[in-house]
């Protein structure tokens, strides 16, 4: 883990409905936010990791970086889709050079892309004896090079100097990897479970010892639900709906009648079901990998998790200790840390998908 000194980092989370930033510096011992804010989208202009409109996106987030006085900054980019492919692969022990050469001969063999179109890096997840012969166990990560080129060349647009692209299982895990304690309660647990609750997805990650083991992304998320409300509540407007979801008492509580609250919580829970079982098909991907694969925890962050029982609606649903991401021991930042998660992680560098 390095030390980045005393220079500033900007890294910038690229969501659906908002770019969320964070400026700050990563050390050995934690990080450090000096700020956060976020910049706006509207619907369309960013889909599943690609930029519909450049020049719009340009402006936008030109105007927020001028707003919020940022400007010439190293600037490390976090985001997610779900073109982005990722095998776990079992190689004889070999040094970075020799595996970087089987990866590249060998690549369509552990992955059906094709290599040209295609950036591929991969994380070290340990070693194993198997079949008389230590191999390393890596996990290959795979993201579309036009999306990449397509985030450096807005990052250029604006004036910033962009180094990292990241995506945001491995800055989730990252974060928990070197955050510590748990909102002052969880400390050393070996397997935990991240549910990002999007505006147009979800992002699912498992983290195992530190190492992200499963990354997915469910496509339904808060505009799915949304949308499903619209329809059965069609005289409330946008600003109405989310004005009722942040008065609802506990989500998790089930609740009788026909007025528009009680139509819209039952709406709500019946989507978040939903999108609970496709999670549980992911979970019981993994737990059925190995014989000891287990989740002690799961961690619940972005959009969606402030809406009121969310934990225990997770509890009670996967049998499993369930929180809300509220503070990390090593991790001091003066925002939500919920819906800041994936941009303070893409601040702690270890090992990211980069392109010079």
């Amino acid at each position: 883990m390095g030390i980045l000194g005393s220079s500033k980092i900007l890294s910038l989370d690229f969501g659906t409905d908002s770019i969320k930033a964070v400026e700050g510096k990563h050390s050995g011992k934690g990080v450090i936010v000096d700020r956060c804010f976020k910049v706006d989208l509207p619907k369309g202009l960013y889909v599943d990791g690609e930029i519909t409109d450049m020049d719009q996106m340009t402006y936008l987030l030109r105007t927020g970086l001028s707003e919020n006085k940022v400007s010439q900054l190293e600037t490390y980019g976090v985001f997610n889709s779900s073109s982005v492919v990722m095998r776990e692969v079992k190689l004889p022990k070999a040094g970075p050079e020799e595996i970087e050469a089987i990866i590249n001969y060998q690549l369509e063999d552990y992955i059906p892309i094709n290599p040209e179109d295609y950036v591929v890096k991969y994380l070290e997840l340990g070693t194993i004896f198997e079949e008389g012969v230590d191999k390393m166990v890596l996990l290959l990560v795979g993201i579309p090079r036009n999306t990449i080129q397509a985030h450096l060349t807005l990052l250029r647009n604006v004036n910033l100097k962009p180094t990292v692209l990241d995506y945001h299982g491995n800055a989730i895990g990252k974060l928990l990897q070197m955050g510590g304690e748990i909102n002052n309660t969880y400390g050393s647990l070996e397997n935990v479970a991240c549910i990002d609750i999007g505006s147009s997805s979800t992002s699912v990650s498992i983290i195992e010892g530190g190492l992200i083991k499963v990354a997915r992304v469910v496509e339904r998320g808060m505009e799915f639900i949304l949308e499903d409300i619209r329809r059965k509540l069609p005289h409330l407007e946008d600003d109405q709906i989310l004005e009722y979801m942040d008065e609802i008492g506990d989500i998790s509580q089930k609740r009788t009648g026909e007025d528009d609250e009680v139509i819209l919580s039952e709406t709500l829970r019946d989507n978040l079901f939903g999108i609970l079982d496709m999670i549980e098909m992911i979970f019981r991907y993994y737990k059925t990998r190995d014989a000891g694969n287990k989740i002690d925890l799961v961690v619940i962050y972005g959009g969606l998790s402030k809406i009121n029982g969310m934990d225990k609606l997770f509890k009670e649903f996967f049998d499993t200790e369930s929180t809300k991401l509220k503070s990390l021991e090593k991790i001091k930042a003066d925002c939500d840390m919920s819906q800041y998660a994936n941009a303070i992680g893409g601040l702690i560098r270890l090992k990211e998908v980069k392109k010079k």
